[in-house]
C-alpha cells in the first residue's frame, strides 16, 4: 500500500484513537475493584472539601497513593482504596508529604490552622497560605482531609518495609538444667551458645560509643549528635517486635547518624548484637553470672608499677567509661546504674575483692562478664590501659594494692595559664550548679560540703571538707584554681577527673556554686538553706495526698525517717532545729529552724509548714540557698514519706 498523506493522517487518527479507548476508555468501563476498608462514601461535606482540595492546586504538591518502594506512608494503595473517587487525584509530585493516610493523624482545626498559617507549624514550609478561604471552605477540606485513609490516629512506630517484615530472632538451642556434673555450667558457655558474647563484643566495637555502656543512648560520643541515640531500656524498645529490630539495624534511621549496619555485618552478626541488647538492656532480669575463673590468657601479673601516672591514666578511663555505672566512687552506684541487672558492684566489699588477684581484674575488664552489661573493654582499650584501669581500681577502690605517698597538694593537680586565670562567666546560675553538685558531688563530699558523703566514707584519702578547703581565708583558693582541680582531679586520690566526663558549662556551674557557698576568693557571703516564707508554688498547688495513695503507693512517715536521717539532717539536724553537724561550718550560716513551737520552746509560737510547701521544696528546691531539690535521687513516694516524716517533725498531723 502507497503511503499517502490521507492514509497516514487516518491511519494515525485511528492507532491514536484505539490506544485512547484501550488505555482510558475501556479501564473505566471494566473497572469494578472491590472496595477497600480505606474507601468510603464521600459526606457532601467531604465532597466539597475534595473539590475544593483539586481545585486549589493541592494535588500538585501533595499525593495520594503509596507505591511498594514507598516506606513510612502507610500500606501500598490497592485499587480498592478509590472506589468512591471521580474523578481520582493521585496527584503529580511529593514536594508535601503524601496524604494517602492522614485522617485522623491531626485534627480538624489543626488542618485548618495549618493551611492558613503553615509555616506556624513547619517553619521551612514553602506551602502558600490560604488565608483567602473562608471559614466553611477551610473546614469543607480538613473534613475530606480528616477522613482520608484508614481513619486511625496511628500512635504506633513505622511498621518495616515488606523486605524485613515478619523477621524474626533465629531460634538456638536451650541447655536443660541437670544434676549431671559434667553439664555446661550456666556462665560463660551458655553466654556463647546464646550467642550473646558475640553480640556482646559487637555492642562494644560498634554501638557502644552512641549508645552507651548503660544502654540508654547517652555514650561518650551521643551527646555530639543532632539527635539523641535510641534508649533501650524504654519503650517502645522493651517490646519492639524482632522485624522492627532489624529493620533499623540494618538498615539505620534515617534524619539520625544511626549506620545501615547491612553495609559492613553480615545477617548473623546483626541478629547477634539485637539479641545481645534485647537480653541486657531492653528486658533483663536478675540472673546469676557464675563467672568463674579466668582462663588461662589472663592469668598473669600486672606489668605495670604502681605510680601516680598510672592511677592517673586509670583515672581517665574510669572517669570516662565506668562510673556512669560503678559510681566514680566505686559502690556502683553510678547516675545511670537503674535499669541494669545484675546491678553494678560494690568494690567497697572487702569480703568479695580482698581474694583477687591482678588476674581476676583484668580479665573481666577484658571480656566483661556474661550475662551482664559490662563491656568487653578489649574492642576498645589496649593491654596497657586496661592494666592501668586495674590499677585504679586496686588501689583506690578495692586498696588491696598500697598506693604511692601522697604528694603536697601544690603538686597534686595540674592547672595551666588559662586555668588559674579562669573566672565564672555571668549568667551561669547557682541553681544549675547546686543540682550538678548534688548529682555528681555530695555522695562523696557530703550536702553540706563537710566530706562526710554518704559513699566517700571508705575513700583514702578521704573527700575533701569543702568548707574548710574553699573558705576565702585560703588565699591560693580561686575560682580559676578550683576550675582546674573539678577539670583534672587530685593526683593519687579518687577525686574524678571531670574534665574527661563533664563539658565547660557544667564545670563552671560546679564552680559558681562551691564558690557562692564556700566563698571561694571574693565569693558571696555564703548561701545557706533555709525553710523559705511558706508559700506553696503554684505547680505545687494541686498535690493530693489522698490520689497519690490511691493510685501509687502508701505513704509512710516512720520510712521517711531514713530518708531524712540520709539526707536532711546533715543541715537541719535531727529536730529540725537547723543544728545539723554539716551545718556548722557553712559560711552563711546554718539554715533556719522549721516552725513548731512544740519543738523549740526559745522560738516565737508559729503554725507547722504545711504538707505541700513541704513536699514542694524538697522535690525542687528553694532558689538562691542550698536547698536542693532531690528529684533527680529520690523516688516519689520517697519525697511524700520524708515530706510527711518532716510535717510530724515541724508538729503537724499526716492521715487520720
Amino acid at each position: 500500500m502507497k503511503m499517502t498523506f490521507r492514509i497516514v493522517f487516518w491511519g494515525g487518527l485511528i492507532v491514536f484513537f484505539a490506544v485512547v479507548a484501550v488505555a482510558v476508555f475501556t479501564p473505566v468501563a471494566v473497572w469494578r475493584p472491590t472496595p477497600t476498608d480505606v474507601s468510603h462514601p464521600y459526606t457532601a461535606q467531604e465532597a466539597a472539601g475534595r473539590t475544593l482540595f483539586y481545585s486549589n492546586g493541592c494535588n500538585y504538591c501533595h499525593t495520594q497513593y503509596v507505591r511498594d518502594v514507598d516506606n513510612a506512608m502507610g500500606p501500598v494503595s490497592e485499587a480498592g482504596n478509590y472506589y468512591y473517587d471521580n474523578p481520582m487525584i493521585l496527584g503529580s509530585e511529593r514536594t508535601g508529604p503524601d496524604l494517602s493516610y492522614v485522617g485522623r493523624k491531626r485534627s480538624m482545626q489543626w488542618e485548618i490552622d495549618h493551611m492558613r498559617w503553615p509555616r506556624q507549624y513547619s517553619p521551612l514550609s514553602i506551602m502558600p497560605d490560604f488565608t483567602f478561604l473562608s471559614t466553611p471552605q477551610a473546614t469543607d477540606i480538613a473534613a475530606y482531609l480528616f477522613n482520608l485513609g484508614d481513619r486511625s490516629a496511628a500512635e504506633f512506630m513505622i511498621t518495616p518495609p515488606a523486605l524485613y517484615a515478619s523477621r524474626t530472632l533465629p531460634v538456638i538451642g536451650s541447655v536443660v538444667k541437670t544434676t549431671d556434673p559434667n553439664a555446661p555450667a550456666q556462665g560463660w558457655p551458655t553466654f556463647k551458645a546464646a550467642g550473646l558474647y558475640d553480640g556482646k563484643l559487637i555492642y562494644a566495637s560498634h554501638c557502644l560509643t552512641c549508645h552507651g555502656c548503660a544502654g540508654n543512648g547517652l555514650g561518650t560520643y551521643g551527646g555530639t549528635l543532632i539527635v539523641t541515640p535510641a534508649n533501650f531500656k524504654v519503650d517502645p524498645f522493651r517490646t519492639m517486635p524482632d522485624d522492627q529490630w532489624f529493620w533499623h539495624v540494618s538498615e539505620g534511621v534515617q534524619g539520625s547518624v544511626m549506620p545501615p549496619w547491612k553495609e559492613s555485618l553480615t545477617v548473623q552478626e546483626r541478629w547477634d548484637v539485637i539479641r545481645f541488647v534485647q537480653q541486657v538492656y531492653a528486658a533483663p532480669f536478675e540472673r546469676d553470672p557464675n563467672e568463674g575463673s579466668p582462663t588461662p590468657a589472663y592469668q598473669k601479673k600486672n606489668p605495670l608499677p604502681i605510680t601516680i601516672a598510672n592511677i592517673d591514666a586509670g583515672k581517665r578511663i574510669w572517669t570516662r567509661e565506668c562510673a556512669v555505672c560503678h559510681g566514680d566512687e566505686g559502690k556502683g552506684q553510678g547516675v545511670y546504674r537503674q535499669g541494669i541487672e545484675p546491678v553494678p558492684p560494690n568494690f567497697d566489699n572487702p569480703a568479695n575483692y580482698d581474694p583477687y588477684i591482678d588476674a581476676d581484674y583484668f580479665w573481666r575488664v577484658s571480656e566483661g562478664v556474661p550475662w551482664t552489661a559490662m563491656p568487653t573493654w578489649k574492642k576498645v582499650y589496649t593491654a596497657q590501659q586496661r592494666w592501668q584501669l586495674v590499677t585504679y581500681i586496686r588501689t583506690m577502690f578495692t586498696q588491696t594494692d598500697k598506693k604511692p605517698a601522697q604528694l603536697p597538694e601544690a603538686e597534686s593537680f595540674a592547672i595551666t595559664p588559662t586555668e588559674r586565670s579562669m573566672t565564672v562567666p555571668k549568667g551561669t546560675t547557682y541553681e544549675a550548679g547546686r543540682q550538678q553538685f548534688l548529682i555528681q558531688c555530695a555522695h562523696c563530699h557530703g550536702l553540706a560540703g563537710d566530706g562526710k558523703g554518704w559513699d566517700g566514707t571508705y575513700l583514702n584519702p578521704a573527700p575533701a571538707n569543702l568548707q574548710k578547703k574553699l573558705a576565702s581565708s585560703q588565699p591560693d583558693i580561686t575560682e580559676g584554681t578550683t576550675f582546674a582541680k573539678v577539670t583534672n582531679g587530685i593526683d593519687n586520690t579518687a577525686m574524678p577527673i571531670w574534665g574527661e566526663f563533664l563539658n565547660a558549662d557544667m564545670r563552671l556551674a560546679d564552680v559558681k556554686y562551691l564558690k557562692d557557698s564556700f566563698n571561694i576568693g571574693t565569693g558571696a557571703a555564703g548561701k545557706t538553706s533555709h525553710y523559705g516564707n511558706g508559700a506553696v508554688p503554684l505547680p505545687y498547688v494541686r498535690t493530693d495526698t489522698g490520689i497519690f495513695e490511691a493510685e501509687i503507693a502508701t505513704i509512710s512517715p516512720d520510712a521517711g525517717k531514713a530518708v531524712y536521717e540520709q539526707y536532711c539532717a546533715t543541715c537541719h539536724g535531727e529536730t529540725g532545729a537547723g543544728d545539723g553537724a554539716g551545718a556548722k561550718g557553712l559560711p552563711g550560716g546554718a539554715p533556719a529552724p522549721f516552725p513548731g513551737p512544740h519543738l523549740f520552746t526559745n522560738l516565737k509560737p508559729s503554725a507547722p509548714m504545711n504538707l505541700p510547701y513541704i513536699f514542694a521544696v524538697t522535690r525542687s528546691g528553694i532558689p538562691g540557698t542550698m536547698m536542693y531539690g532531690f528529684q533527680p535521687l529520690l523516688t516519689e513516694t520517697d519525697i511524700w514519706n520524708v515530706s510527711t516524716y518532716t510535717l510530724q517533725v515541724t508538729g503537724g498531723k499526716f492521715g487520720g
